[in-house]
């Protein structure tokens, strides 16, 4: 009986495993990296915060009845003919939406001027920005 070093032994029983059968070698690595990911997941999603946003959790029903559903967007009925009374409500509807949107204010560069979202500190120095 010859004696073998450690890392001889180890490198041999290496080579053994990689020459041998690849298929429960590959769904090993396979669970073990999805086992992996998530874990890392499912901590990210706890220490971020969304999971306090996440209302489809078991205990949230009572908040879950409390939030608001808004009114759905009317729909048209493609197959009937296009009268004027159609058009009308059509751009009946429009142009109400159009008015909530305008509410909104516009896309322009000048809604981001630093006085607009009050990046300027009002000091008696005029130069003092934050």
């Amino acid at each position: 009986m010859s004696f073998t070093p450690p890392l001889t032994r180890i490198r041999h029983t290496f080579r053994k495993v990689a020459r041998g059968p690849k298929l429960p070698l590959a769904l090993t690595g396979a669970i073990l990296l999805s086992l992996t990911l998530m874990v890392v997941s499912v901590i990210w999603y706890s220490l971020d915060g969304s999971s306090k946003l996440d209302l489809s959790r078991p205990g949230y029903e009572r908040e879950r009845t409390e939030v608001r559903t808004t009114d759905t967007q009317k729909t048209y009925d493609t197959t009937s003919p296009v009268t004027k009374s159609a058009i009308d409500n059509f751009l009946k509807e429009y142009d109400d939406r159009t008015k909530e949107l305008s509410g909104y204010g516009t896309f322009s560069d000048g809604a981001l001027d630093d006085n607009d979202i009050q990046l300027k500190v009002q000091s008696g120095n005029n130069s003092a920005t934050q």
